[in-house]
């Protein structure tokens, strides 16, 4: 795979300079395949900007698929193993962003989770 040289130019301020100050300096952001050992050094800014959101990421996270959906199966009251993946370590119900259940199986886990704990199958606090 042939690698292309990228540069970028990141213009410190759009707009106009002040009279007192004079023009700023416009920073070139490039690749040096050839010079480095690795094949690729970017030469950029220490500190990284994300315009202005301080929880930005670059990261892409993949959506959780719902467990019962792929494998075509319902909570069981009965299923402790399978229902204690959604309690926490103090045992409490997992919130269906960390748990990655679709809604129709998240409310059934915990109509599940609640009648198991009713018939003393499921804790209702951790053991201390």
């Amino acid at each position: 795979m042939v690698q292309k040289k990228i540069t970028r130019k990141i213009i410190s301020s759009k707009l106009p300079p002040k009279k007192e100050e004079a023009p700023k300096q416009v920073e070139d952001l490039s690749t040096d395949e050839e010079n480095s050992p690795g094949g690729r050094t970017v030469h950029a800014p220490s500190v990284q900007q994300n315009d202005g959101n301080k929880f930005a990421s670059n990261e892409v996270r993949a959506k959780k698929v719902c467990y019962f959906c792929q494998s075509k199966t319902n909570p069981s009251y009965t299923d402790l193993a399978n229902l204690r993946r959604y309690l926490t370590d103090r045992a409490k119900i997992l919130p269906r962003a960390r748990s990655g259940v679709c809604s129709k199986h998240q409310r059934a886990v915990a109509r599940n989770i609640k009648y198991a704990r009713h018939l003393a199958l499921l804790p209702f606090v951790p053991k201390v």
